[in-house]
């Protein structure tokens, strides 16, 4: 929605360096002095530019395990087990080797391959097996080696072996190291009117786009920048969180982002028709007698 800058108040530009927060995750920024936006007035606010560094990790403790199951020829359980790797920044390479390191002692016998002309991952074995995805046992990265969804959105688990080559799990997706395509700017304590999938109202300020390769700095300046109009008339600091697509906090590995905001100040716009206009209870409060009609003649 555009907004006419009505009012004579000047326009405040808030320049945010993280390194400059008094708390990090999420980031605060205190005033020595409040922000603070006259009765007849209302505030509006707006992101104009975020700068930050492509360094944080595409495997992070949030999607760092990866659970098998090891089956008799009855298909019953006689072995699950966990894989947890270290948050960092992984290929499907170096994720592929990780596991051949660690699939020791009883767990030697599953080992991961990684098809670099298909993109694909599969994992072989002397035994029967699956991949699970269980209370106890969780698989939390099934988007990144290539887990299919069912029409429901969720991922199909188990994904079991076939006998030819036996005995093998055959992943039937490629897989998906390039991390969080976009990053979230929220800011906690500054109700605004923004929806996520599920139809819910979040903080989110701006959605970054991640265009930039891996070691290079992500510049956002937005083509169309969006006012919101703030409900407090007082506050005296900025709390700000970078997110992924899954609402997980970024890390950013000790590197500093920067952050550029704008408050404007504008007259409160007037009603230009009833907010009720249009309902059975606003026609009926609007309708006129006979009498109503006979005095309104007789006046004329």
């Amino acid at each position: 929605m555009s907004y006419n800058l009505d009012s004579r108040i000047p326009s405040q530009t808030f320049f945010l360096n993280s390194q400059n927060a008094v708390v990090r995750n999420p980031f605060l920024f205190n005033f020595p002095s409040q922000v603070r936006c006259p009765n007849n007035l209302r505030m509006l606010l707006s992101l104009q530019e975020v700068t930050l560094p492509y360094t944080f990790n595409n495997i992070t403790d949030n999607n760092n395990q990866l659970s098998f199951q090891i089956l008799t020829s009855s298909g019953s359980s006689v072995l699950l087990y966990t894989l947890t790797f270290p948050p960092g920044i992984y290929s499907a390479l170096t994720f592929r080797d990780y596991i051949n390191s660690q699939t020791t002692g009883p767990y030697n016998s599953i080992q991961c391959v990684y098809d670099e002309k298909q993109y694909k991952f599969s994992f072989v074995s002397t035994f029967r097996f699956q991949i699970v995805n269980t209370e106890n046992r969780p698989t939390t990265c099934p988007g990144l080696i290539g887990v299919s969804k069912l029409n429901n959105n969720t991922y199909d688990f188990p994904v079991t072996y076939t006998d030819i080559p036996a005995f093998t799990v055959f992943m039937p997706s490629t897989v998906n190291f390039a991390g969080t395509p976009y990053i979230y700017v929220k800011m906690e304590g500054l109700p605004l009117s923004n929806y996520n999938s599920f139809g819910q109202i979040n903080d989110a300020l701006c959605r970054v786009p991640v265009n930039t390769p891996f070691g290079y700095k992500i510049f956002y300046r937005p083509n169309e920048v969006n006012k919101f109009l703030i409900g407090k008339q007082v506050f005296s600091n900025f709390s700000i969180r970078l997110e992924d697509i899954h609402n997980n906090n970024l890390v950013l590995n000790g590197n500093e982002f920067q952050i550029i905001l704008k408050i404007d100040y504008i007259y409160p716009l007037e009603e230009k028709t009833h907010h009720l206009k249009g309902t059975l209870s606003y026609d009926f409060s609007n309708l006129r007698t006979p009498d109503e009609d006979e005095e309104d003649d007789e006046e004329v």
